[in-house]
């Protein structure tokens, strides 16, 4: 149950910092960066919602999540970009672990949301990846796909 909250409010997180992102930047490459990302985020978040909603799990409070996600976005504008990206990276692979975690407990039924959840981070870690090396919007391919999933 720890790890399922752990999942929603790293969502809400997630949503309010590329949300907060996406309206603190100049930069249009950046700011169509954040939006493809926020995007994935709120898919994300609605799907573990309906998740707890069908469950009957109630769900918590997620006040401090958004704002804490909404005041780090506002710094996506002014930090460089590869600290922002390797921000990103540190901050997936913690929720790598518990979202594989998820996966891994997960019944038959519930299978394919905790593999999409895996796919999801996988996406924002293959992009941050694909952005160190170098800023493209090569790096958003695998955000597209699951959006058009």
């Amino acid at each position: 149950m720890e790890d399922l909250v752990i999942a929603l409010k790293s969502e809400v997180m997630g949503e309010a910092f590329f949300r907060s992102a996406y309206y603190a930047t100049f930069f249009s490459d950046r700011r169509n960066k954040a939006k493809m990302l926020w995007q994935l985020e709120v898919q994300t978040k609605t799907r573990i919602i309906e998740y707890f909603q069908a469950n009957h799990i109630k769900v918590p409070k997620l006040k401090w999540a958004a704002l804490k996600g909404s005041i780090f976005g506002i710094f996506y504008s002014i930090i460089p970009w590869y600290i922002v990206i390797k921000e990103i990276l540190k901050e997936t692979e913690y929720y790598l672990a518990v979202f594989h975690r998820l996966e891994k407990q997960a019944n038959e039924k519930d299978k394919e949301l905790f593999e999409y959840i895996v796919a999801h981070e996988v996406a924002i870690a293959n992009f941050a990846e694909i952005e160190l090396i170098n800023s493209s919007n090569n790096s958003l391919k695998s955000i597209e796909s699951l959006l058009n999933n």
